[in-house]
């Protein structure tokens, strides 16, 4: 057993304000720990070592970096970079030496460049999707969780009363019927319900939502639905609930079946919780199940690893998610809890891991998509994939199945072609603005003509590993080759990692590229700016790999 820590947390008082306390220990009723949102990562697996010094990698393009990232031939390959001709050694030391930090590109510009944005903006731009028809993904943020995972990045309340949810989701019915209002007919093609854990929820509060959606948007009658849960807390009933309403995608977290590693990160969850899942919603007619894993965590080391990825290809999942563990405890002092057991994993391990989990998942028949995600051949995902339909979102890949996302709910994102914005993420906040009718939006970013051409070119990259300059020609009204002329140049420099071919006007990665497209998409992004070297400099951004 873990000794109990003291950790500041907030208590939500009747009247919906967030006072300050202490708990210690475990979470007693009625208290609840607000958590913000960020990225990163730091060190160890296999390695004994118990340091935590980071080495601040050359600058993208710079002459060091084409260095370092001068790919080693050897004549053995593996399955994922045959074309390279490199093996796994080779492999690791390259991504280890290449590496950067830099944004996940969920969306262009980066949510790291979001203002301050009245909500008047976003009622005009609202305005522009009802008036052109644009068709509308709608996210729900549900922020409650009844435990709090050290290693989280994801903006939750962590709470053990259940009466949270209800009053929630009244609050919710209300900002629905403002959105509602604001798109008019908008239609409808996709809902997703997002958190924390929205089986945070009971099955009547649930319908309650369902209704709420129903009543405020004009929702395809063949509109996805999909929804994240946890297979610690998920009940059947709620399963049954979620089927009888058309969900019929699902998403769950893993991350690692080690007892150390779950220690570590204060997540505890058995192969037969989530075997449970599985089954009880295959069941209820769900024909489309990701699971997510994480590398990067305190103790993890290649057998543990490879054994959680043995178990997680064992449930035949239709998805599987691989993210870097985000280590930024700058920015989430509670991811501090995790360096207990142990400094979290360098970037050769990490790399280690990749490579690791790569062939492994492959070798099982997924097929490797985008930057991080794995999908059996014949798969919803991995057909968008084939068709150049996948695109990348605040919630990962997808298949684009709307022109707009409209999020609801405290701290939830919504982009459309033109802005993104994000809600309040504090609860009293978002509560206040939606109590006086207003739209509670905190900030937020327009896009002008420039950020829509290099959205356009980073999210092709991400998704397809290359790019067609002369579709971004066509479609933005510009010569992309001459506009892009700097980034060609640089492009130009980066060795095996990407080429860009005059003739055809595209611009592709590598297969060892393609495991560093983060690094790429840098090139394109107006923003990015090279990370501190200072000893004291904390990071904006997780490591690439």
């Amino acid at each position: 057993m873990m000794k109990p820590t003291v950790i500041v947390v907030h208590r939500i008082t009747s009247s919906g304000t967030v006072n300050g306390s202490l708990c210690t220990g475990g979470f007693p009723e009625g208290c609840v720990l607000v958590v913000m949102p960020a990225e990163g990562s730091s060190r160890r697996a296999s390695d004994p070592r118990g340091d935590s010094r980071t080495t601040c990698s050359p600058a993208v393009g710079s002459p060091r970096w084409r260095k370092a990232c001068a790919s080693p031939r050897s004549p053995a390959g593996t399955r994922f970079d045959e074309a390279s001709g490199m093996s796994n050694a080779d492999t690791v030391a390259m991504l280890a030496a290449c590496a950067s930090r830099g944004p996940r590109y969920t969306s262009y510009p980066p949510a790291t460049e979001f203002t301050r944005l009245d909500s008047e903006h976003v009622t005009r731009e609202l305005a522009q999707v009802a008036a052109r028809g644009e068709s509308v993904s709608l996210y729900v943020h549900v922020p409650f969780c009844k435990s709090l995972c050290w290693y989280c990045g994801c903006n939750v309340i962590v709470t053990r009363n259940p009466q949270a949810g209800t009053a929630y989701v009244d609050q919710v019915a209300a900002e629905m019927k403002m959105l509602g209002e604001a798109i008019g007919t908008a239609p409808v093609t996709e809902i997703a319900l997002g958190g924390g854990s929205p089986n945070f929820l009971s099955p009547r509060s649930l319908r309650a939502l369902f209704a709420a959606l129903e009543r405020n948007f004009s929702i395809t009658t063949d509109a996805r639905r999909s929804i994240e849960l946890d297979p610690r807390t998920t009940t059947t009933p709620q399963i049954e609930t979620l089927g009888a309403a058309g969900f019929r995608s699902l998403s769950m977290g893993v991350q690692d079946f080690s007892a150390d590693v779950q220690d570590a990160i204060h997540r505890h969850q058995t192969k037969q919780q989530t075997r449970w899942l599985v089954d009880v919603s295959r069941a209820a007619g769900f024909d489309d199940i990701n699971v997510d894993i994480v590398y990067g965590l305190p103790l993890q080391t290649e057998l543990s690893f490879g054994k959680t990825l043995d178990a997680v290809i064992e449930l035949s999942p239709d998805r599987i998610a691989l993210f870097g563990y985000a280590h930024l405890p700058s920015k989430l002092p509670h991811q501090r809890l995790v360096e207990r057991a142990g400094p979290v994993l360098d970037t050769r391990e990490r790399a280690t891991l990749l490579v690791l989990a790569i062939e492994r998942l492959t070798g099982a028949g997924y097929l490797h998509l985008g930057l991080d995600h794995f999908a059996k051949p014949g798969s919803r995902l991995a057909r968008a994939a084939a068709d150049r339909r996948m695109v990348r979102t605040f919630q990962g890949y997808a298949e684009h199945k709307a022109d707009a996302i409209l999020g609801v709910g405290v701290s939830a994102i919504s982009s459309t072609p033109r802005m993104h914005w994000q809600s309040h993420s504090e609860l009293g906040a978002w509560e206040d603005a939606v109590e006086s009718g207003r739209l509670p939006v905190a900030r937020g970013i327009a896009l002008d003509a420039d950020d829509q051409a290099r959205r356009a070119v980073i999210g092709r990259l991400m998704c397809d590993g290359e790019v067609d300059l002369g579709q971004i020609s066509a479609a933005h009204g510009i010569d992309a080759p001459a506009y892009f002329a700097r980034e060609l140049a640089t492009i130009s420099g980066l060795g095996d990692l990407a080429s860009y071919d005059a003739a055809t006007r595209v611009v592709r990665a590598t297969p060892s590229g393609r495991l560093l497209v983060r690094n790429l998409c840098m090139v394109f992004d107006r923003y990015y700016q090279v990370p501190s070297r200072a000893p004291d400099a904390q990071p904006r951004f997780s490591p690439t790999i």
